[in-house]
């Protein structure tokens, strides 16, 4: 990747994001900084608001409040093709990889590039090839979905994120249903091509030992708050007994195995 001009020292900044459905608050108050060539790990259980975080700064959701920049563009006032040219500059890999069963795994990475210029089919093979290598699926461009295994989907779906060169690259649990090795693999993927390609990097992650893996930031949300952030380093030796209970996968502490009806609907008021 050329050198890239930057706008701004952050490739990502959050100002007092804020978000309610209906009486609900999802996400409340939350403000970071991402500088560039950095991982961010946004970490937390399951409905603590981070999917749901992800999804406003994509531009997929609009905040009542706050605001979120790209490379120094404030995109929560952007109309859709304003937004669909910021996209053009970061990468989503989906939980799922989201490949399209029907075409081959080089059809589904030549999907942006073609659908976003005007780039001649020889040369969009070309640029196939290239991303292809990048995740280590040389010579896989002919194959289905169907026919390759789970990790090598993420992969693909890692090939086809960085298919328009991005400068931000979003990855949603990428290492969601994977088994320890394949995990590892992914992990040294994404800490490599940050560093190779001068990317930076928002991860969204409830695995511990992938967290640890690749961040140098982090970020704990409980009930669509910011708790503890920081370093690696300063997460772990951080002593708030709910991000302890959740990095020791601990079952009894701050965060209840299970709540009363009156406790969960306590709990949705008092949000």
């Amino acid at each position: 990747m050329s050198e890239t001009t930057h706008k701004s020292p952050y490739a990502l900044e959050v100002r007092g994001l804020t978000r309610k459905f209906g009486s609900r608050t999802v996400l409340s108050d939350i403000s970071f900084k991402l500088k560039h060539g950095e991982i961010l790990v946004i970490m937390g259980g399951s409905g603590c608001g981070k999917s749901t975080l992800l999804r406003h700064i994509i531009g997929s959701l609009k905040p009542n409040a706050g605001e979120i920049f790209i490379d120094g563009t404030e995109i929560t006032k952007l109309d859709d093709a304003e937004m669909a040219k910021v996209r053009k500059r970061f990468g989503m890999l989906f939980q799922s990889g989201a490949l399209f069963n029907s075409m081959t795994v080089g059809e589904n990475v030549a999907l942006p590039i073609l659908e976003s210029s005007d780039v001649a089919p020889h040369i969009a093979d070309l640029v196939v090839k290239l991303k292809l290598e990048l995740v280590g699926l040389t010579g896989f461009e002919h194959l289905k979905p169907a026919q390759i295994s789970g990790g090598m989907k993420k992969r693909v779906g890692m090939a086809r994120a960085l298919a328009l060169d991005p400068d931000l690259l979003f990855c949603d649990e990428p290492t969601s249903g994977l088994d320890p090795v394949m995990t590892a693999v992914i992990d040294t993927l994404t800490v490599d091509l940050t560093k190779k390609l001068g990317l930076s990097a928002v991860v969204v992650s409830h695995d511990m030992t992938s967290c640890f893996r690749i961040a140098t930031q982090m970020i704990f949300l409980f009930e669509g708050k910011i708790v503890a952030s920081g370093t690696p380093e300063e997460i772990r030796a951080n002593p708030n007994p709910i991000l302890r209970q959740f990095i020791n996968g601990e079952a009894d502490g701050p965060i209840p195995l299970k709540l009363s009806k009156d406790d969960y609907l306590k709990r949705l008021i008092e949000s």
